[in-house]
C-alpha cells in the first residue's frame, strides 16, 4: 500500500463502531457530522474499499470493516502502548523511584545498586523507606512506594499484589558477643530472654514467634516490638535483648565484630524475599531499572538467587 490510513481517521472510525453511527460520534467528539464523514471517506479511499454501510438507525461493517477493526484495534493499543513507554524513559529522566526494603537489602546490596542506578539516571530522585513487609504493603498498594522487599510467605500476599521472587536466606538467633546466653543449644533456654521482635503480626515473622514460643508469649518474658534494623542491632548490643535476623548480618563488617548466632539446635525456616508491587500500578521505567540493578548486585553474594532460577 502506497499510502497509509492516518491515524486520526482511524481514531474516527474505530469511535464510530463503538458510538453505532457518525452522527453520535460527532456530538462525543465536539465535531460536526460532515467533518467525521470526510474523514470516513479519505480512509475508505486510501484502503481502496468501502468500510461502513451507512443507514438512518446508523453503521454496518462491511465485511471488509470486520476483517478490518481487529488488526486496526491492536495497532492502535500498540502505537499507545509505544508512546507510553517513550513517555516514560523522557520522563525517567528526571522522575522519582519509591522503594520499602527490609534490613538485609539495606546492610548488603542496595547501596552499590543505587549508586549504579544512578550512574545511569543522575536525575532520578530515589526515596528508601525501611521496614517489615506487612507495614509496608499499604504503601505499595497506595502507590506511595514503587516496590517493597521483604521476606513474604505467599499465602499471605493478596491477588492485588505482583510477587517476583529474589533471594533466600538462612535466619539465626543473634546475641552479642558474650552474651551470657551466647553457647545455648535449645531455643528453650532462650524463652526467658529479653527479647526484641519485629512488630509484625503477620507474615514470616509472625512464624518465627510461633516457633519460639510455640505456647504464646508468657507473663514473665520481656519482649519489645519495633520495625527497624536499627533499633534491634542497638537493642542487642547495648541493651543485651536478643533477636531474630538473616545470617548475612554477620558479614556486615561493622557488625560481625559485637555480633554472634546462638547455636540452636532448631532449624529456622529460611526467608524467601521477593519483589512486591502493585498489579493495578505498573512499574515506571525507572523502578525496573532498579530493580534490575538489585538483582545484578545480589550476584555478587554467596547467597544469591539461592532456590530459585534466574
Amino acid at each position: 500500500m502506497k499510502i497509509l490510513p492516518k491515524i486520526n481517521h482511524l481514531q474516527i472510525f474505530k469511535l464510530i463502531i463503538q458510538h453505532g453511527s457518525i452522527r453520535a460520534a460527532a456530538a462525543a467528539l465536539n465535531q460536526t457530522q460532515p467533518a467525521l464523514s470526510r474523514a470516513m471517506n479519505e480512509l475508505e479511499k486510501a484502503l481502496g474499499v468501502p468500510l461502513l454501510v451507512r443507514g438512518t438507525r446508523g453503521v454496518v461493517l462491511t465485511e471488509a470493516g470486520k476483517l478490518f477493526v481487529p488488526r486496526m484495534q491492536f495497532a492502535l493499543k500498540e502505537l499507545e502502548r509505544a508512546v507510553n513507554e517513550v513517555r516514560h524513559i523522557s520522563y525517567a529522566a528526571h522522575g522519582r523511584v519509591a522503594i520499602g526494603s527490609s534490613s538485609l537489602p539495606s546492610f548488603t546490596m542496595l547501596p552499590a545498586a543505587i549508586q549504579k542506578f544512578q550512574r545511569r539516571f543522575s536525575q532520578v530522585n530515589v526515596l528508601l523507606s525501611e521496614g517489615y513487609l506487612p507495614e509496608m504493603l499499604d504503601e505499595v498498594r497506595s502507590g506511595t512506594l514503587d516496590f517493597a522487599i521483604g521476606a513474604a510467605l505467599m499465602e499471605n500476599i493478596g491477588r492485588e499484589f505482583i510477587t517476583e521472587p529474589f533471594f533466600t536466606m538462612p535466619f539465626r538467633v543473634l546475641a552479642r558477643r558474650g552474651h551470657p546466653l551466647a553457647q545455648s543449644t535449645s531455643l528453650k533456654k532462650l524463652r526467658k530472654a529479653r527479647w526484641y521482635l519485629p512488630s509484625s503480626t503477620t507474615g514470616y515473622y509472625h512464624q518465627l514467634s510461633n516457633i519460639i514460643f510455640p505456647d504464646g508469649q508468657q507473663d514473665d518474658v520481656s519482649i519489645v516490638r519495633g520495625n527497624t534494623a536499627i533499633m534491634a542491632v542497638q537493642m542487642v548490643l547495648s541493651a543485651g535483648y536478643l533477636t531474630i535476623a538473616p545470617q548475612e548480618l554477620l558479614q556486615v563488617p561493622y557488625l560481625k565484630e559485637h555480633l554472634c548466632y546462638i547455636p540452636v539446635e532448631e532449624t529456622l525456616p529460611d526467608a524467601a524475599y521477593s519483589f512486591i508491587y502493585s498489579q493495578q500500578l505498573p512499574l515506571t521505567t525507572v523502578a525496573r531499572n532498579l530493580m534490575y540493578e538489585l538483582r545484578k548486585e545480589c550476584e555478587n553474594y554467596p547467597w544469591s538467587m539461592s532456590g530459585f532460577d534466574h
